[in-house]
């Protein structure tokens, strides 16, 4: 069966029958890709959700499904799933049609509600491989947790290397693993199986038969006919049909015909019966010509009000037959349910043109008004506590197998173990460092998947440059940046780290450097600055007066605004300093007054520019003047 859009666990195979039984299916690799019957797929389905998830469909899902889930990478190439600590519990991943050569391959732990494998006539095995751990219905929410569903082909459930798949039934029934119709009794090729049963396959044949309900409020005068010796009676009905086209316009106008009838007799009666129609055709009934023959008879026919096939259950308190059929549940017909209705005799068995006997039977609503809805009506075992049983007989299918493990729960494990020796190994930055943490390199084996070792990336602990301030000099100034880890290790500039510098670098100001950890083992960046300081002076005379003193320096007019003097009592400035600022660079004489006779003061001098940062006027200085002493008169 094809299950491309709604999942359903219906046991459904696929059999070629020859003189000598079943036929397997030829080998397939790789997913099934013709166009006219392939339904390949990878999935995840949530049920209550009504989810679904494609990780790889041949043909392209309806519009707004989700095409990738977290952990789980599809490669058509091995045709392989790779599931990285894919954490999915509520979903089933299931496969239809992906060939025999299918894997799952597990790195860390993955946990799924179910998994389920279709082969749909063309390959539907799976084999567990990598050194990961899956877990399969660990919260017992389905019944079973593996299933497999050949459907006609040789499929397998297996596992290799080191990887682990643990497996839970569900709460109160179900198997941790269950194959149905197939061809192979030993298709679970693990270890760690407790309790595996092998039976024949079996399939429930159910009674059926057809349903009617017949309108006796309206009846047909029906002119008789007989065919041959069959014993049937038939009834025409003339017609007059008009035809449409697809765009609704009128194709054919008054279109003359009829409708042919069998009269089956209705049990009860000896002159009603029940009009089954067999076929309507255009044109005139020409009884002669289809070999019918006149009996110049006229008996009473009645039309169904309501027909369809149904299961025939038996009621457990009294015996007797009855089927269910869906009904309006009042006259607004927005509520339906299923209602119980009694077997009133049978009309007659009708053979389709493919030799399928169907019973065609009256019946009525039964009168003790018994109704299921649709949740309970779907469930056997409810329908069983109510006391109806469905009726039907268990045929065992010849070439066929189920099988099953009932156990509450397993670790399955390769039937062969075999150790990798891990000598091909592959080095990953699984976490890069930045200024505050360390990064991770995880080392793999690239043979089995298995995690074999971490290393540390230390940190980033020093970024310095080589000088936060210089002198202008009329030249761009770029000073070095030093970066290294915390073990002292000096990181490669352009391969772990950019430097980028502000624009400009040549008038006096203050500039950003900044520095951004690149590769693939640092992330991360930081920000610094350093000024072009203004060039300074000297002080290059002295004067001393009453009660004052006065210096000249040398003029500095490149690259300043003006000049800053500073005088204290204290040769270290620590306290009591006087600081004037001049306001023109072009003025080189300053005195200063209210000086204590016989006191030594001390002053020096400084150049500064006024720049620009972020927006406001700051002030950039040079270095001080070699500090001179004055005695004041």
């Amino acid at each position: 069966m094809k299950h491309f859009r709604r999942l359903t666990f219906l046991l459904s195979f696929i059999l070629i029958l020859t003189a000598g039984g079943v036929v397997a299916m030829a080998a397939n690799n790789g997913p099934c890709e013709d166009e006219e019957e392939s339904y390949a797929y990878v999935q995840f389905y949530n049920l209550e959700k009504d989810d679904m998830i494609y990780v790889y469909s041949f043909r392209t899902p309806q519009e707004g499904i989700a095409t990738s889930a977290k952990g789980a990478v599809y490669d058509k190439k091995t045709n392989t799933l790779t599931l990285t600590n894919c954490n999915m519990p509520d979903y089933m991943l299931s496969m239809n049609m992906m060939g025999d050569n299918f894997k799952i391959k597990l790195v860390g732990s993955s946990h799924i509600g179910m998994l389920c494998a279709w082969g749909y006539g063309y390959g539907g095995s799976v084999e567990i491989v990598g050194d990961g751990k899956l877990y399969v219905n660990e919260e017992q929410k389905k019944s079973d947790a593996i299933v497999l569903q050949p459907e006609g082909t040789k499929s397998y459930f297996r596992i290799s290397g080191n990887a682990e798949v643990y497996v839970y039934a569900g709460k109160t029934d179900g198997s941790i693993v269950i194959a149905d119709y197939t061809t192979v009794a030993d298709c679970f090729v693990v270890n760690g199986l407790t309790g595996l049963k092998k039976e024949q396959a079996s399939e429930m044949r159910y009674d059926e038969i057809q349903a009617i309900i017949v309108d006796m409020e309206n009846s047909h005068d029906c002119h008789v006919y007989t065919k041959g010796d069959n014993g049937k009676k038939y009834t025409v009905e003339d017609y007059v049909r008009t035809y449409y086209n697809d765009d609704g316009s009128i194709k054919a106008e008054n279109v003359k015909g009829y409708t042919l009838y069998e009269l089956m007799l209705m049990p009860g009666y000896t002159d009603k019966y029940y009009m089954r129609e067999i076929d309507a055709t255009d044109g005139v009934f020409d009884p002669e010509k289809y070999g019918y023959t006149d009996t110049e008879e006229n008996v009473n026919g009645y039309s169904y009000r309501s027909t369809m096939p149904a299961k025939v259950y038996i009621d457990q308190n009294t015996g007797d037959r009855c089927v269910f059929m869906r009904d309006a549940v009042d006259d607004s017909y927005k509520e339906f349910e299923n209602f119980k209705y009694d077997i009133k005799g049978e009309l007659g068995d009708v053979t389709d043109k493919y030799g399928n006997v169907m019973s065609y039977c009256m019946v009525e609503k039964s009168k003790d008004n018994v109704k299921f809805t649709d949740v309970e009506f779907d469930d056997p075992d409810y329908l069983l506590s109510q006391g109806y049983k469905i009726s039907g007989e268990l045929e065992y299918i010849k070439g066929l197998y189920k099988v099953y493990s009932n156990a509450k729960s397993a670790v399955l494990t390769s039937k062969t173990q075999t150790v990798c020796k891990h000598t091909s190994k592959v080095n990953k930055v699984t976490k890069k460092a930045t200024m505050t943490t360390d990064g991770i390199i995880t080392t793999t084996c690239k043979s089995c998947g298995k995690k074999l070792s971490t290393s540390k990336i230390a940190k980033v602990s020093t970024v310095k440059l080589s000088a936060v301030s210089c002198v202008y000099n009329g030249k761009v100034r770029t000073p070095a940046v030093q970066v290294k880890d915390s073990a002292g290790k000096a990181l490669v500039k352009n391969t772990d780290y950019k430097v980028t510098y502000s624009a400009g670098r040549k008038s006096v100001g203050k500039y950003l450097v900044k520095v951004t950890f690149a590769g693939s083992k640092y992330s991360g960046s930081k920000r610094m600055a350093f000024e072009i300081n203004p060039k300074g002076t000297m002080i290059v005379k002295k004067a001393a007066g009453k009660n004052s003193i006065a210096i000249r320096w040398s003029a500095q007019k490149v690259e300043t605004s003006g000049y800053q003097i500073q005088c204290s009592a204290d040769s270290r400035f620590r306290k009591s300093n006087r600081t004037a600022t001049l306001r023109n660079n072009a003025k080189t004489y300053y005195r200063i007054s209210k000086c204590n006779t016989g006191s030594v003061y001390y002053v020096r001098v400084r150049t500064y520019k006024n720049v620009k940062v972020s927006g406001k006027v700051v002030k950039i200085y040079s270095a001080w003047s070699k500090v001179v002493a004055i005695k004041a008169k």
